[in-house]
């Protein structure tokens, strides 16, 4: 049995990954889309007090649809509070339509995915994506951001009402967003 992620440390190792239910322990970011990203920062900020919203840029990283790279816009905010990261995301062109369905008429916010650490490395990222097979799901997406991340979206909708987002982090994005959470309130 493996030990419980420790609640001191949002970038912890991630706990192994046996069972689906195991990404749980692992959540570090929760998603929201918007159709309009400075109305959706400064809703953050006066409802929520997510004073430290901040756009961070997309350039340089590979969007891909089962392998294939995709033309993909999007303009993206991070932020928090003491606690998990806050992401925000403002669909503009290409494949972006998987977000835009977060969107209710009028909605400014719409909530996207979870965001869940999993342990770096080939071994464990094949391990996953075989395990998602065997509950009949798979990476629908996956976005490549060189020295930083992978990540791959996992359409849990049908099940849980949203996307799950599948992250392995280099050590520069998990100093970032450590950055982000002791800067916050």
């Amino acid at each position: 049995m493996s030990a419980a992620r420790p609640a001191s440390g949002l970038f912890a190792d991630p706990r192994p990954i046996e069972a689906l239910g195991d990404l749980f322990a692992n959540v570090w970011q929760v998603c929201y889309v918007t159709p309009d990203l400075d109305r959706g920062m400064q809703e953050l900020r006066d409802l929520f007090g997510i004073e430290n919203m901040t756009e961070v840029p997309v350039e340089g990283a590979s969007f891909l649809k089962a392998g294939e790279r995709q033309q993909w816009d999007v303009r993206v905010a991070m932020g928090a509070r003491g606690g998990l990261i806050v992401e925000l995301i403002e669909p503009i062109a290409g494949e972006v339509e998987f977000y835009r369905r977060a969107l209710g008429d009028g909605a400014v916010l719409g909530l996207h995915h979870l965001a869940m650490l999993v342990p770096l490395g080939d071994e464990a990222w094949e391990a996953l994506q075989r395990l998602l097979a065997e509950h009949g799901m798979a990476f629908e997406y996956t976005i490549l951001i060189p020295d930083r991340a992978r990540l791959a979206y996992v359409d849990t909708s049908e099940q849980l009402g949203h996307w799950i987002e599948l992250c392995q982090l280099e050590k520069a994005d998990t100093d970032f967003f450590s950055g982000l959470i002791a800067e916050s309130a």
